[in-house]
């Protein structure tokens, strides 16, 4: 099996990054037998570049996948770079400026229109055409920001290795339906492999639920299609001929030209289809106190035969034979994933689509992973992330954040933290320190420079106030909570909090709230 590592990025005359900046994301002796991926975690306060570096990234082999498939590219990333990785057992290099490594001639920007822009790939210190250049089997970027930065495709064939698992469903929209479906598809994509459905019960564990995992359906047209005698010639004839069956209608049914388009470009799923319906038809049950029926299955407890059925689901929803799907979980009691908390549910969305979606040699982009998570789950974060992935040694985690409760689980046989500061330029530092084990108290003074004998959810608070103020957020209640609990403790005229609770008071007046 190959490894991938990222190793270094120099960015200059970048849009955020101005000032010349090297990240080193990887140690040099990494220890590549460890049962764990490879974590590189990035803290920085708001307006450090974070995200924008992740996208950077994202552009940098989205140019190499160009060149190396011989696609004409639209885009290239900003200013002068300089990305190293390993990849098996050799070193790549991509870049558009040479130089770098002498420190006492300046770096020469590349600007030949021969090869466009100047960029160059290198594997094992020699120029290489880029037919000969070999990228990350993937690149998984999440998010449960509407705002992240990450790249949104149309078509996602143009850029094949790249998958986006934020939660929006296009580039500046949500959805909870479509966040959820989803979601559901992920889990369907998945299904038959042993080590998903072992991972889903950890995921589960890790938010203290049970070992359920419910997904269900309510039947449309129930009289014309869930039939244990349904036929073909009754299934078709219902979207052929549909003023017989709907005989109120005015309009025709969109599912008419969904129907036509399956049937023109794959006819061979419409027969599946109808044994489907007719194995369902066995399976509906009523709501309690309610006429209205439904399918459900628990995700644990299936029969292998159906699993392969998975895959058909969606084709009912898109003929409009069946509702949006919906996730029941259980703790103590069911509840629909729509009743719990904002963390749980995009954990769920976002670990469900890197659980489906992950393999070796990768790369794992995440943005702010703690936003709307409990400080005992952010604190627990990377120990889950090691255990979960532990056999994707081969694959690269970079993780940014505001949080310092994720410091103090990462080890140091695999892992690198980089903190980043704005002064008048960005800058990067990579801790030297073994963090694993460090209480929340150490992290704040070891790594962020701030001292604190208050316990972890008042850090929470603060983490969250910092997070609200710096993001200009309208959560002015939220805000005035925050700063009402500050106020309750003894602060000298030097102590931070009093500066911070300062400037979120100036902030609440700036907006009139």
């Amino acid at each position: 099996m190959e490894i991938f590592r990222l190793k270094t990025l120099r960015i200059k005359d970048n849009d955020i990054f101005q000032k010349e900046i090297e990240f080193n994301l990887s140690q040099v002796s990494d220890s590549f037998s460890v049962n764990a991926p490879y974590l590189t975690l990035i803290l920085g306060a708001n307006g450090t570049g974070k995200s924008n570096l992740l996208k950077f990234i994202i552009d940098v082999f989205r140019l190499a996948y160009d060149k190396l498939n011989e696609i004409v590219s639209i885009t290239y990333p900003n200013g002068k770079y300089y990305l190293e990785y390993q990849l098996g057992n050799s070193n790549y290099i991509i870049l558009n400026t040479l130089g770098w490594e002498y420190a006492n001639e300046p770096p020469k920007y590349l600007r030949d229109k021969k090869s466009e822009k100047g960029i160059r790939f290198f594997k094992d210190g020699k120029e290489i055409p880029d037919s000969k250049i070999k990228i990350p089997d993937s690149i998984l970027a999440l998010s449960i920001m509407l705002t992240d930065k990450y790249l949104f495709l149309r078509n996602p064939s143009n850029y094949s290795i790249y998958k986006y698992l934020g939660v929006r469903r296009d580039s500046n929209t949500a959805g909870t339906r479509s966040l959820i479906g989803k979601t559901i598809e992920n889990v369907f994509a998945a299904s038959e492999r042993k080590e998903f459905i072992d991972s889903l019960s950890e995921m589960l564990s890790f938010l203290e639920l049970e070992n359920d995992f419910r997904i269900s359906y309510s039947p449309k047209y129930k009289q014309h299609f869930f039939l244990p005698d349904l036929t073909l010639t009754k299934f078709e004839n219902f979207f052929l001929d549909n003023k017989k069956y709907l005989p109120n209608r005015t309009t025709e049914p969109w599912s008419v030209s969904a129907f036509k388009q399956l049937k023109k470009t794959e006819p061979e799923i419409i027969p599946q289809l109808v044994e489907l319906l007719k194995y369902l038809s066995g399976k509906l049950e009523n709501l309690e106190n309610s006429r209205a029926q439904y399918f459900e299955f628990n995700i644990f407890d299936i029969q292998p035969g159906f699993k392969k059925l998975f895959t058909l689901l969606p084709y009912l929803h898109g003929l409009n034979i069946i509702s949006y799907p919906e996730i029941t979980l259980k703790k103590s009691r069911y509840y629909g994933i729509g009743e719990s908390s904002s963390g749980e549910y995009h954990f769920i969305s976002t670990i469900v689509g890197l659980l489906a979606t992950i393999k070796d040699n990768s790369i794992v982009l995440i943005d702010e992973p703690e936003i709307s998570l409990h400080p005992n789950w952010q604190m627990k974060y990377i120990a889950f992330l090691n255990k979960v992935f532990k056999k994707y040694n081969s694959v690269h985690f970079v993780i940014c954040s505001h949080s310092h409760f994720l410091v103090s689980d990462l080890k140091p046989e695999n892992s690198t933290i980089i903190s980043l500061k704005l002064d008048e330029e960005i800058s990067a530092t990579t801790i030297d320190a073994n963090t694993y084990g460090w209480s929340a108290e150490e992290v704040l003074y070891s790594v962020f420079n701030v001292r604190s004998t208050r316990n972890s959810f008042l850090e929470y608070d603060l983490t969250k106030l910092v997070t609200l103020v710096n993001r200009n957020s309208k959560e002015y209640g939220e805000i005035k909570r925050i700063i009402e609990k500050i106020s309750t403790l003894v602060l000298s005229e030097s102590d931070p909090l009093k500066i911070l609770k300062e400037k979120a008071e100036k902030y609440l007046e700036k907006n009139n709230a």
